[in-house]
């Protein structure tokens, strides 16, 4: 297959022996500068959360580990493409089934993914200009890179896992049994953006998890948001305050049972950061479990 330089009208052959990954199409004219096919099943991973570096050392707050064949493939875009009509390709394709997906500095450090992710140097580029979406394909994993470089140049890079066996994804498995125990539990694949906004595959798994709620009935908890970065306190805190609203809203609006829990809001802003980095999320905090320990 070819992709066109458009600049110039003349095509670009894709790497020799490579070929698109089944079922999720290239972005139009785009062209295969890097290509990897591994049939042997082996252990392998599968991201499902940013990408965090703590002094030299890489943080992966979820992956799956799983035996699996894959399929890697980098894409080079043409020059002059919008960064969204190549993210937006991606978020059609991968959405339906999306487990995780962040953009520009939510998805965390782009030398992580780039250098010790995907080992595709090429990668990396500004935190602002890259997107990731990790989805479930009935059977099969897969996932998208989007980068945007300082030279302008757009990189795409996907990756899709063929299970030896068939393997649990779904979001929030243990949500019911941490607050029962703990009394408060982050809610996976729920990533507020540093706005206060939630990205609109993630209020999917919102949707998906309020009627296990159910079980807290009668009870109070509270939606408490977390945010982190170079604005300023105040402004962290009004942005966590909306962040914690539209996640009460959304989960009220769906709660299951005669008399379900009541959900209160609470923007923590960067105030109660984790002792082993600051992640932006959502937490569920049952307060009478923690009174009675």
């Amino acid at each position: 297959m070819f992709g066109w330089l458009p600049a110039l009208g003349w095509p670009v052959a894709d790497l020799p022996g490579s070929v698109d990954p089944d079922g999720i199409a290239r972005f139009p004219r785009a062209w295969i500068v890097a290509y990897q096919r591994e049939d042997e099943f082996a252990p392998r991973e599968f991201i499902v959360s940013a990408v965090e570096k703590i002094r030299r050392e890489l943080r992966i707050e979820r992956k799956l580990r799983l035996d699996a064949a894959s399929v890697r493939v980098t894409y080079q875009v043409p020059m002059g493409t919008p960064l969204d009509e190549v993210v937006d390709h991606y978020q059609t394709i991968l959405g339906p089934g999306a487990l995780f997906s962040c953009r520009g500095r939510d998805c965390g450090r782009s030398n992580g993914w780039a250098n010790q992710v995907f080992q595709q140097a090429i990668l990396f580029g500004p935190e602002a200009n890259q997107f990731y979406i990790a989805a479930d394909r009935g059977g099969e994993l897969a996932s998208a890179y989007v980068i945007e470089r300082g030279n302008r140049r757009i990189y795409v890079h996907v990756e899709a896992l063929h299970p030896r066996e068939e393997v649990e994804v779904a979001a929030n498995a243990t949500l019911v049994e941490d607050l029962a125990g703990k009394g408060f539990a982050v809610l996976e694949q729920v990533r507020p953006r540093r706005d206060g906004s939630i990205p609109e595959v993630d209020l999917a798994v919102l949707d998906a998890l309020a009627p296990r709620l159910a079980a807290f009935e009668r009870m109070t908890l509270h939606v408490v948001c977390h945010l982190y970065g170079p604005e300023d306190s105040t402004v962290l805190l009004a942005h966590s305050e909306r962040c914690a609203r539209a996640v009460q809203a959304r989960l009220q609006g769906r709660l299951a049972g005669e008399v379900p829990p009541v959900l209160i809001p609470f923007g923590a802003g960067p105030l109660l950061p984790r002792a082993n980095g600051a992640v932006a999320r959502i937490e569920l905090v049952l307060p009478h479990r923690q009174r009675r320990d």
